[in-house]
């Protein structure tokens, strides 16, 4: 009978001690990963007569682009960009002037058109992986 009651308080001890362990290092704070940066990119674009120069324009994923486009042509042009259209106003540009926006350029690709006139006229590329951090 001895016996079972060392089993037994030996037992009680050792559940006692591994609660304490744990609530013990789940009362450890967390440190939150560090939150990346976001990269800024200016962009400067032409309309001509040929189309849009520079023409691919590269930005890395997740860059908030500030986009300047000035209109090089002698007649009124509406200017965007397929694939972001909610997120970049479509302007009209006079000739000789130019328009500004911004976004954020988190879908990756190669194809997207920058429109004149809704007909494409150049490209942007948005490098970088589609898959999310920590994914594979």
């Amino acid at each position: 009978m001895k016996r079972y009651a060392l089993l037994f308080v030996g037992a009680l001890l050792l559940g006692v001690a591994l609660v304490g362990l744990g609530r013990i290092r789940h009362a450890e704070p967390k440190q939150a990963p560090a939150a990346a940066v976001p990269v800024t990119r200016d962009v400067a674009i032409e309309i001509g007569p040929g189309g849009i120069e520079p023409s691919p324009v590269a930005v890395p994923k997740g860059a908030r682009v500030l986009l300047r486009v000035a209109n090089r042509t002698a007649r009124p042009v509406r200017f965007g960009l397929a694939g972001y259209q909610e997120r970049l106003d479509v302007m009209t540009l006079e000739p000789g002037q130019e328009g500004r926006g911004e976004f954020v350029a988190d879908r990756p690709g190669e194809d997207f058109a920058w429109l004149v006139d809704g007909s494409p006229r150049g490209r942007l590329q948005v490098t970088g992986s589609h898959l999310m951090e920590g994914h594979e």
